[in-house]
């Protein structure tokens, strides 16, 4: 049985083609609308869990955000060109994602996102490529090991085929991104940087900070980096902040004594930026880099996404393993009973064998 509904608010007919190739991937059924106010307006009526709203020529309207939950999720649908200009819709908690609508839909970022949306299960860059793809990982602790990530992962991108300009911008989002991790993520008991006081040739000499995760990979159409942190200092607010900002034209903060995310650096280089958030808990942020779409001329961010980790996982339906992990699901006493039984059949099969 599915266990989520989409309500999709569009009157393009390709979009709703789109989408509706994608609704069992999600584990989701869809009424597709053409206006805010059928929602929700027939006999069979589900409740929505999962609002996407064709925003491409005219904005959410009152009647809209009202018949949307408030524990619901909301993805729009936007142009190539009107992102940044977007950003203030991040201030309503209900949206995850701005998606920008280009010549090709593209499916797999559909299905990621909505099913990030939906359940919850945010973190991780590997969501971002298909099946099979090899992502590697590296664990970062002070800036010295910082250049030396920066360089693996400049040699993987030659290597993958990644051509020098756009190198050089992965170069500089890893490079942000990092900083940001390193030094301006970890914070004290009263919610402050910890090194905010310390000059960038300072932080550089420092031999251990707090960890963080890099992770890398290539798809052959994307290359993509994540960076993320145990510290979780990163709100939602703080983040829509940054991208009001950003919007603007305005760097974020200095890099003596802010944030040093380079926001505006950042948007204006990958093809796709997602915050991934548990506060108190850790923040993921990942960058992805679309070699097609750079190929073109296409250049700067065509879709942003903050998700919010659940505190914890959706219940399975009945229909569902408990879990797939034999070991996770039987508990340490049933295996160890396990293994000795099937020894014992092992020792068996020898002994018949032999006398054979």
């Amino acid at each position: 049985m599915l266990r989520y509904h989409m309500a999709v608010v569009t009157r393009d007919n390709a979009l709703k083609r789109e989408v509706k190739r994608v609704t069992t991937a999600t584990g989701s059924t869809a009424t597709y609308v053409r206006e805010s106010k059928e929602i929700g307006s027939g006999d069979d009526a589900k409740p929505v869990h999962l609002a996407i709203f064709d925003a491409r020529k005219k904005n959410p309207d009152k009647t809209f955000l009202n018949k949307v939950p408030k524990d619901g999720r909301i993805m729009y649908v936007l142009d190539g060109e009107s992102l940044v200009d977007k950003v203030t819709l991040f201030a309503d908690h209900r949206c995850t994602s701005l998606l920008c609508h280009d010549a090709r839909f593209d499916e797999d970022e559909f299905i990621s996102s909505a099913t990030k949306a939906l359940r919850g299960d945010v973190f991780g860059l590997q969501k971002y490529f298909p099946w099979g793809v090899t992502t590697f990982s590296m664990v970062v602790k002070n800036s010295k090991e910082k250049g030396k990530a920066i360089d693996i992962m400049m040699r993987y991108a030659q290597l993958a085929g990644v051509r020098g300009p756009v190198r050089d911008r992965i170069q500089l989002v890893c490079d942000e991104l990092m900083m940001n991790a390193l030094y301006h993520a970890p914070t004290d008991d009263q919610g402050r940087e910890k090194y905010h006081d310390k000059t960038p040739k300072q932080l550089a000499q420092m031999d251990h900070v707090s960890e963080i995760q890099v992770q890398y990979g290539c798809s052959g159409r994307y290359f993509g980096v994540s960076v993320r942190d145990g510290g979780g200092s990163l709100t939602r607010k703080r983040a829509l902040d940054y991208l009001k900002r950003a919007k603007t034209g305005h760097h974020i903060e200095s890099k003596t004594t802010g944030a040093g995310l380079g926001l505006v650096s950042v948007l204006n280089s990958v093809s796709k930026l997602i915050f991934n958030l548990q506060p108190e808990y850790s923040t993921e942020v990942i960058g992805l880099f679309d070699m097609e779409l750079f190929a073109k001329g296409k250049v700067g961010a065509r879709s942003l996404h903050i998700f919010t980790a659940a505190e914890q996982a959706p219940a399975d339906d009945e229909d569902d393993y408990e879990d797939d992990d034999l070991g996770a699901s039987v508990g340490p006493a049933k295996m160890w009973a396990i293994a000795a039984f099937l020894a014992g059949v092992v020792v068996a099969m020898g002994v018949a064998f032999a006398m054979k």
